[in-house]
């Protein structure tokens, strides 16, 4: 950590080095000395060229005190923590430190324990702002296949390491679970880093939400290329994405030292990994070891069968054929992405053979294929989701829940969703709720609704939200984001520009002009 020490006193200066030398080395916190500046207006200039990661600076100086620093130094660089040290113990001192939100005041003569205090505060916040500036420009490395000047040069000064790895995780719950939990990302993200970390050897690491909802990006740096427990790493990460026992699958790179690739590699990471995903079976892929995926069977013999069934209106047949296949496909072990594909072939012939039975709209019955395969957990589980998918867009049967039909069982989950809008909502809530399979639920959704669990819920609260504007507008968006269900102000922010398409005080400002 660089620190600049700005007093009058030289004296005091060398006496401040030593002192700091002892407290970071008892602390394990690496100082070095950025430099050294007698008043306020000399340590702005110095700042200016060679910016430190924190400024101990005296009250009392020449020129510009300390105060006046501190000030000047929220203003212009806010993210730069700034020490007070003083002799002056004085209300009048602290209150005007505490106007320019100083980091800390500390006391002449300095107690090692409080120095030792402050410089571990410090450390982690460096850390901190040093990560956060590395996944930036990880992010806009990731952003663009053509890479501008001004992004290569920001991410080859912020990511130094000589090697990197990238692990890449289709967290198949998240795409259902976050975006309406909303949960702090930042804090979990914070959880697994520290994990790795000693696995890293005191190494960072960054995590990196990606644009699909439900995949995680793990960029690791490495002192060398093969120096680390890869093992334990995967098994770290494999545990903290678990949900009730299911462990997401993960495919990695080789350690690289080129981070400006990552581009690249992201793209064929997502690839690799979606065509081998395996419902109920997570693996480990290594990319530079893959091999070609299988194929789920499903043989014109297959297909005539399942015809003739249809043609016959055998619908309790032709149930216990597609279980005949899932269990096949299960002994098999054949990935989601080719089980999805003769999903999908199985409604095209049934609907050929249906008449006008079929109550699937254009693109929906793939949209709730898609939405069965991510909620799964196991085939048979996804068997049976499946069988009530084609039971309820086909009219197979008048399958009831035992507190009445489908669509009553519906008008209670809404109810449910209303009076809880507030609150964490998630399907494996629901399913404890109304003791129904999260599958069931998807295809409930898609058949009432249209929409998939989280786009209802999502567009219910934000119709919620702007109800809350129009009619309370002194109500502050903190207040109104926690009334919805979204803890964190700044998620429920970008939640709702993208849903609404303008941003809470647009939606604002165009809601008071109309007068509604």
């Amino acid at each position: 950590m660089k620190i600049l020490i700005v007093d009058d006193e030289p004296f005091y200066i060398e006496q401040f080095k030593k002192k700091l030398a002892i407290a970071g080395s008892e602390s394990g916190v690496e100082i070095a000395i950025a430099g050294e500046c007698y008043d306020g207006r000399e340590a702005l200039d110095f700042i200016a060229k060679d910016k430190p990661d924190a400024v101990f600076t005296d009250i009392r100086m020449s020129a510009l005190d300390g105060i006046e620093l501190a000030k000047a130094i929220r203003q212009r660089y806010p993210e730069l923590p700034v020490v007070i040290v003083s002799a002056y113990p004085s209300f009048d001192y602290l209150r005007e430190a505490m106007r320019v939100n100083v980091s800390e005041y500390l006391l002449k003569p300095i107690e090692m324990q409080a120095l030792k205090a402050i410089l571990d505060k410090l450390s982690l916040q460096c850390r901190s702002r040093s990560n956060k500036m590395a996944r930036d420009c990880l992010q806009a490395v990731l952003a663009s296949p053509q890479l501008e000047e001004t992004t290569v040069q920001a991410a080859l000064r912020a990511l130094v390491h000589p090697y990197y790895r990238a692990l890449f995780i289709r967290n198949r719950e998240s795409v259902y679970e976050y975006p309406v939990l909303a949960p702090n990302i930042e804090e979990d993200n914070e959880v697994l880093q520290e994990a790795l970390r000693p696995l890293l050897t005191g190494q960072p690491s960054w995590i990196i939400p990606l644009d699909d909802g439900r995949s995680r990006l793990i960029v690791l740096a490495l002192t060398d290329a093969n120096g680390h427990d890869l093992s334990a790493i995967l098994a770290t990460v494999s545990a903290h994405y678990a949900s009730d026992g299911i462990r997401p699958s993960i495919i990695y790179s080789d350690a690289f030292a080129d981070i400006l690739t990552l581009n690249r590699l992201v793209p064929t990471l997502r690839t690799a990994l979606a065509d081998r995903i395996v419902i109920g079976k997570p693996s480990y892929f290594e990319l530079s070891g893959l091999s070609v995926p299988l194929t789920a069977p499903y043989s014109d013999i297959e297909r005539a069968k399942l015809d003739k069934l249809m043609v016959s209106r055998d619908t309790s047949g032709a149930s216990a054929f597609i279980r005949g296949l899932f269990r096949s496909w299960e002994n098999g072990s054949y990935p989601m992405k080719t089980i999805g594909k003769r999903m999908k072939e199985i409604v095209s012939g049934i609907e050929r053979n249906s008449g006008d039975s079929s109550r699937l709209e254009p693109g929906d019955g793939d949209a709730r294929i898609d939405e069965l395969l991510q909620t799964a957990r196991t085939l048979p589980e996804l068997a049976e989701g499946f069988l009530s998918m084609l039971a309820l867009v086909f009219e197979w049967d008048e399958a009831e829940q035992e507190n009445g039909d489908f669509s009553r069982l519906f008008a209670r989950i809404e109810t449910y969703i209303a009076s809880h809008i507030g609150q964490p909502l998630s399907l494996p809530l629901l399913t404890e709720q109304f003791h129904v399979s999260k599958t069931l639920l998807c295809n409930l959704f898609r058949d009432y609704t249209g929409k998939s669990f989280v786009e209802y819920v999502t567009s219910y609260r934000m119709r919620k939200a702007q109800d809350l504007m129009r009619y309370y507008p002194r109500m502050r968006n903190k207040e109104i984001a926690e009334m919805v269900g979204y803890p964190d102000q700044n998620y429920f922010s970008r939640v709702f520009t993208t849903a609404i398409g303008m941003s809470p005080s647009d939606f604002r400002s165009r809601s008071a002009a109309s007068g509604d």
